[in-house]
């Protein structure tokens, strides 16, 4: 990943952890290290292109899928996401009132091709993770 990160220079990274639960983490060559350490034992890593600062243009791709995910950046650093659905525009103008960067993931199965996807080892270099191929 970290090849990958430096070629984009910066990477969104989808933390899936528990029961279709995710967390999202905005990567950089200064905080990979910081974000790794945050990272759930055998979670299952999704690599997305960077969030846009281009936000009028990030809210006019929200309504090109039936069911999306809106993820996003607050100034305060934390980010973010809800899912969307062609109907919730206005939800995601509000949501994004306050937000520096963002990005939208189709969550369409033929729509849902990250850069990279990979497994967690655990701390002693084992992979004890099973996921199945959706």
């Amino acid at each position: 990943m970290g090849s990958l990160l430096v070629e984009r220079g910066g990477l969104l990274l989808e933390e899936g952890y528990l029961a279709n639960r995710s967390r999202w983490h905005r990567l950089t060559e200064a905080n990979l290290a910081q974000v790794r350490a945050r990272l759930a034992p055998r979670a299952r890593l999704l690599a997305w292109p960077d969030l846009s600062t281009n936000l009028t243009a990030v809210l006019a791709g929200a309504d090109t899928d039936d069911l999306a995910e809106v993820v996003w950046q607050r100034p305060d650093g934390r980010v973010l996401s809800r899912l969307v659905n062609r109907d919730s525009q206005t939800d995601v103008a509000t949501v994004l009132t306050d937000a520096v960067a963002a990005s939208v993931v189709s969550q369409m199965a033929d729509r849902r091709h990250p850069l990279l996807a990979a497994v967690l080892p655990d701390p002693d270099g084992v992979l004890r993770a099973r996921w199945t191929a959706e």
